[in-house]
C-alpha cells in the first residue's frame, strides 16, 4: 500500500493549476481507481490552503476544497505531531509551522510527502519526500 501525505504547495497547485499539479490529479486518479493508496493532509494544511485562497480571493470553500479532493483524509494535529513538528523546528528553522505539520505526519504514516517546494530538496530528515516539480 502506497501512503501519500500532501502539502499544501501540492494541493494548491492542483488548485490553482500550476506545475506539478497534474501529478497530484494523476495520484487522485489512481486513488478514485481504487488503487490500494491512502493519501491524508495535516488539519494544519488544510487550514494553510484555504486561507492562501481566501487571501487570493479564489472562491472554494472546506466543502469544495473535500470534493476536489475526494478520498483524502484530513488529519487531526494531535499532540504527537504537534511533538514532532516542534523537534523539526531545532534542525530545520527555515521550515513553516505547515511544512513540518505535513512532515511530522509523513514520519508518523510512514509515508511520503509530496511538495513543489524547492528547499525540501535538501532536507536530511530520514521521511520520503516527492517533488512534484522537476
Amino acid at each position: 500500500m502506497g501512503r501519500i501525505v500532501l502539502d499544501s504547495s501540492a494541493v494548491l497547485a492542483l488548485v490553482l493549476r500550476e506545475p506539478g499539479g497534474q501529478r497530484v490529479g494523476a495520484l487522485l486518479d489512481r486513488l478514485d481507481r481504487g488503487e490500494d493508496l491512502q493519501i491524508a493532509v495535516s488539519s494544519v494544511t488544510w487550514c494553510e490552503i484555504l486561507t492562501r485562497l481566501h487571501r487570493n480571493n479564489d472562491a472554494m470553500t472546506g466543502s469544495e476544497l473535500a470534493a476536489l479532493l475526494d478520498g483524502v483524509t484530513v488529519v487531526a494535529f494531535g499532540r504527537l505531531e504537534a511533538e514532532r513538528a516542534a523537534d523539526l523546528s531545532l534542525s530545520e528553522r527555515s521550515l513553516s509551522l505547515g511544512d513540518r505539520a505535513c512532515l511530522a505526519l509523513a514520519r508518523s504514516n510512514g509515508a511520503t510527502a509530496w511538495t513543489a517546494d524547492k528547499i525540501w530538496k535538501r532536507l536530511q530528515l530520514g521521511i520520503s519526500i516527492e517533488m512534484i516539480r522537476h
